[in-house]
């Protein structure tokens, strides 16, 4: 879910129509429908509660509103998938298909959003972020995978590679590492549907001198999806996020951001 900050999954047998999935010894054996999808009302906020030292008693955060969807279809072996994203500010539309084991064979963005971002931005790489929005996608982290309570929802490759661009993301003078330990919970129920329960942190300390003084960088993300049993689709997804560096042993900067959606199962 770099979770999602800007990123989160079971697994799906591949199905031309819904259908519940069946548990076999403890597990769950997910199928991702075909036929229906999910259209979602969205909100994310940013605020900042320290500055250069200072908490900010009356800090609001500033707070956007956006509508969010997705559905997939058949395509040979595997899945093609379309999330689409749409606020004041512009659309984005993101498209990618996938092999049978869910490995992200093609991905594509566009939109007014994109065309804005890659405009101000002298080194964007669209068809770079199009391959790490579609790997952070909830459904596909499904497809080809069964989960007994306490299994991990980002299998081993994946929470590196979204660590790894979460801290390259933040622009540090200096190193750090982290983890993710986001796992299977268990059946509950949501909104009067039976759904699937993933939650757990995402970790990231880091700690070095910057001009001369030293610096200390600690964020956790607590975020929690759920699925729903019979279609696979995401029925809620949230994540909060805060990040804190301290100065000299002082806390210096603090943030926190979250990312929230709720969805609707509709025919597509």
């Amino acid at each position: 879910m770099y979770f999602r900050h800007a990123a989160a999954a079971a697994v799906f047998v591949l199905a031309a129509a819904p259908q519940i999935a069946q548990a076999q010894s403890g597990r769950i054996s997910p199928v991702l429908s075909t036929t229906m999808q999910r259209a979602c009302q969205a909100e994310v906020s940013n605020v900042t509660l320290m500055s250069g030292g200072v908490e900010n008693v009356r800090a609001q955060p500033t707070v956007e509103a956006n509508t969010r969807g997705l559905k997939a279809i058949r395509a040979g072996d595997g899945l093609r998938f379309e999330h689409t994203s749409a606020s004041p500010e512009g659309s984005t539309v993101l498209t990618f298909s996938t092999a049978a084991n869910g490995a992200v064979t093609d991905a594509n963005l566009t939109g007014s959003s994109i065309e804005a971002w890659a405009a101000a931005t002298p080194r964007a790489d669209v068809p770079a972020l199009a391959l790490a929005l579609a790997d952070d996608v909830p459904e596909r982290l499904l497809i080809g995978r069964t989960f007994a309570v306490g299994d991990q929802y980002y299998p081993e490759p994946l929470r590196r590679s979204l660590i790894n661009r979460m801290i390259g993301n933040m622009g540090l003078p200096f190193a750090a590492d982290g983890a993710i330990d986001i796992r299977y919970r268990g059946e509950t129920r949501h909104e009067g549907r039976r759904a699937w329960r993933f939650s757990g942190e995402l970790t990231a300390q880091g700690s070095g001198d910057v001009n001369g003084a030293p610096m200390e960088m600690d964020h956790v993300t607590a975020g929690e999806v759920l699925h729903d049993a019979e279609t696979g689709l995401v029925l809620r997804y949230s994540t909060t996020a805060t990040t804190q560096i301290d100065l000299r042993g002082q806390p210096f900067v603090r943030q926190r951001a979250t990312d929230t959606y709720s969805c609707e199962i509709i025919p597509q």
